[in-house]
């Protein structure tokens, strides 16, 4: 048993903690967020870990983690609704749980020498070399993990993607891409890229005539150009693959010109997850 705990120790490696966490997480939904966002969040999550130090009843504990949890996902800008706090929220305190599950069972392994558990709080007992280590450990397993749960899905078939644009339905044939890497940098939410001569003359058009229409541009590169492409949050768009399996995906719609006259819809595998 731990004799002492060391604040300092504490926070920063609950900060690790948090970060990944948060890494998971956006592994799990396919989503990204800004740099700074996650280092802010991180922050809080390390903080919170303090509440190990109070001396109050398991409820308000359990309150009190839960209000951190929302404020991590809040940070991060994740939820643009209260059904998207709720799941990434959920989803979070799952990660946690499993977590905190596998450092009871090392706690017990290890007679409670290096790590200590309370309030539903983890303090590890370790130097900062160790934790580069486990950091480095660390990354090297998610890097794993994005590779087979992403890169490695079948890419084989044929995709429909349909969404509703400009009061009209549209379905444009899907073409599967790892490498469309975009992403709003607002919501954290994938870009399909839409190569369509019509989408793109409608939005002109609307531009023109000043009308809004839910569009902000963000910046984009390929290996021959880079520019400003314009992309909307939408609320569902679905991809149905030959068999007719059908997903709805929460992403967004980026509108580009095309060179023929056929339409093709670009997405990564990794929202299908």
């Amino acid at each position: 048993m731990l004799k002492c705990i060391y604040a300092d120790v504490l926070v920063i490696t609950n900060i690790y903690f948090t970060y990944f966490f948060i890494k998971v997480l956006c592994l799990v939904f396919h989503i990204k967020t800004k740099a700074k966002r996650v280092a802010m969040a991180s922050v809080a999550g390390g903080i919170s870990a303090l509440l190990i130090l109070l001396p109050i009843n398991d409820y308000i504990i359990i309150l009190l983690k839960m209000a951190a949890v929302i404020l991590i996902i809040l940070i991060c800008g994740f939820a643009k609704d209260k059904y998207d706090l709720i799941k990434y929220s959920l989803v979070y305190i799952l990660i946690n749980i499993v977590f905190t599950g596998l450092c009871f069972a090392f706690w017990k392994l290890s007679g409670g020498k290096m790590i200590y558990i309370k309030n539903f709080t983890v303090y590890f007992d370790l130097s900062l070399i160790m934790l580069i280590i486990i950091t480095i450990l660390a990354y090297f397993i998610m890097t794993i993990a994005d590779y087979f749960l992403i890169n490695k899905k079948n890419l084989s078939g044929l995709y429909t993607v349909s969404f509703n644009l400009f009061n009209r339905d549209y379905s444009l044939k899907g073409v599967v891409d790892t490498g469309n890497k975009l992403y709003d940098y607002f919501s954290g939410r994938s870009v399909v890229i839409c190569k369509s001569n019509e989408l793109q003359d409608m939005y002109k058009k609307l531009l023109n005539e000043n009308i809004s229409s839910g569009f902000r541009l963000i910046p984009f590169s390929t290996v021959s150009s880079d520019g400003l492409i314009p992309i909307k949050s939408m609320q569902v768009i679905k991809i149905t693959d030959e068999n007719g399996n059908c997903k709805d995906v929460r992403a967004c719609i980026g509108i580009t010109g095309c060179d023929t006259d056929e339409q093709i819809a670009i997405f990564n595998p990794g929202i299908l997850s």
